[in-house]
């Protein structure tokens, strides 16, 4: 939540809440510091009740400025929204680098992932919830958190026992469970509690192509 001096953000559901501009945010760029602030103020007030004036109030630059950087206030959180997605996918393609077994990369994966997510609240509920009614440009946004698992989960049908009774798009159909299961937490404000469902997640996706016995054991093995 940020603090400091510039104008009521309000809260979701409390608009008498005041959040603030914190002032370590004003010695950065002035470009990364309206990004954060798009973050910050849809998390708690939702995307159509942004403004670019309050934008610029937690950011503590001039209208100018903001003129400088960006259009409007689409182009500014779309472009929040990419910088947000691009530092979780880069925290996930680390875990992917390496000579480590496919199921054991798979729950890297997303643990890197889960925990990305629960370290910026803000930016998980943007990007989970927020963006879904901020146009499509947003909405793209929410797929793209998730755009390496496909590609990463159809390796699997070169682990399976039974690579052709899998269906096609099946890793599809899973990266969109998982972001559903991701969508609720956000809407119930338990982000911070994602790095407890690595276990359940795995073997949710490892189970169509490992069976129960392997999926399990791969799933909740401790690291």
């Amino acid at each position: 939540m940020l603090e400091g001096s510039n104008g009521d953000l309000g809260t979701r559901g409390d608009t008498s809440t005041t959040i603030q501009a914190a002032p370590r945010r004003r010695r950065g760029d002035p470009r990364t510091r309206l990004l954060e602030a798009a973050i910050a103020t849809v998390a708690y007030r939702g995307y159509e009740r942004t403004t670019v004036e309050r934008m610029r109030q937690v950011a503590d630059v001039q209208a100018a400025v903001f003129e400088e950087y960006f259009e409007h206030k689409e182009e500014c959180f779309v472009q929040a929204l990419d910088g947000f997605v691009e530092s979780v996918e880069l925290r996930v393609v680390a875990q992917l680098e390496g000579d480590a077994a496919w199921p054991e990369r798979v729950r890297s994966a997303l643990a890197a992932l889960l925990e990305s997510l629960a370290e910026n609240a803000d930016g998980a509920r943007v990007v989970l919830v927020e963006c879904l009614g901020a146009g499509a440009a947003a909405s793209e946004r929410h797929q793209a958190l998730l755009r390496i698992f496909p590609a990463l989960l159809e390796e699997g049908r070169f682990h399976s026992a039974y690579p052709d009774l899998l269906p096609e798009g099946i890793a599809e159909a899973l990266v969109g469970g998982i972001l559903g299961i991701l969508h609720r937490r956000a809407l119930e404000d338990r982000t911070g509690e994602l790095p407890r469902l690595l276990g359940d997640l795995a073997y949710f996706v490892l189970l169509p192509y490992l069976g129960h016995h392997r999926a399990i054991v791969a799933a909740y093995a401790k690291r």
